[in-house]
């Protein structure tokens, strides 16, 4: 891969598709959060396809620090069909900011306000078939305010040590994304926040 310093980009080797025209779309599918849609499309090499897709608003991740620690939450999750060690995170309501989102979850799901919100990151979930984005916020300097998760939320809240954190993406204890994305950017990029003396 070659780096093109004038733009700042990446340029691949490899000729990918970049462009796929829309032909006509129709949505089958609107719940509470997702909206499912067929769309058929035209490729680049002028065949037409048909791709499923899932419409989501967006969501947001927040790693919380409280000095060494990561405020992490133990929550059953019907889909996979266990408990699961995760970062608070949830999804942008109509007209929100990311970083807005990020304070209403982190204060609804944990009991804590932070001073200082930055955001770190953003992914696509599953770009294969879905269009969430969530946006990766690190924050810092808590204070305990009111919880008040939703009404389908039963979360379990503790403080762990960074090291045991990682320890535990390392034995795959950890097998949420974001969870995984978040504590490992803490590893790679944020090195002042290691310091687990």
């Amino acid at each position: 891969m070659d780096v093109d310093p004038a733009h700042g980009s990446v340029q691949s080797a490899l000729r990918v598709p970049y462009l796929e025209g829309t032909i006509s779309s129709s949505r089958v599918f609107s719940g509470r959060v997702i909206k499912v849609d067929v769309d058929q499309v035209r490729l680049p090499s002028g065949r037409e396809s048909i791709r499923e897709k899932v419409v989501h608003p967006g969501a947001v991740a927040i790693v919380a620090i409280d000095r060494n620690m990561i405020l992490m939450e133990r929550q059953y999750r019907h889909t996979a069909r266990k408990t699961l060690w995760e970062i608070p995170a949830g999804t942008m309501e109509e007209g929100e900011t990311p970083e807005a989102c990020a304070r209403r979850e982190l204060a609804e799901e944990t009991g804590y306000t932070a001073e200082l919100m930055e955001r770190l990151a953003h992914f696509y979930i599953a770009p294969g078939y879905s269009t969430e984005v969530m946006y990766l916020f690190l924050a810092q300097r808590l204070a305990p305010s009111k919880r008040n998760p939703d009404v389908d939320e039963e979360i379990e809240t503790a403080f762990l040590p960074i090291p045991q954190v990682l320890e535990m993406v390392r034995r795959g204890e950890i097998e949420d994304a974001k969870t995984i994305i978040g504590a490992l950017y803490l590893e790679a990029f944020r090195p002042e926040l290691r310091a687990w003396v």
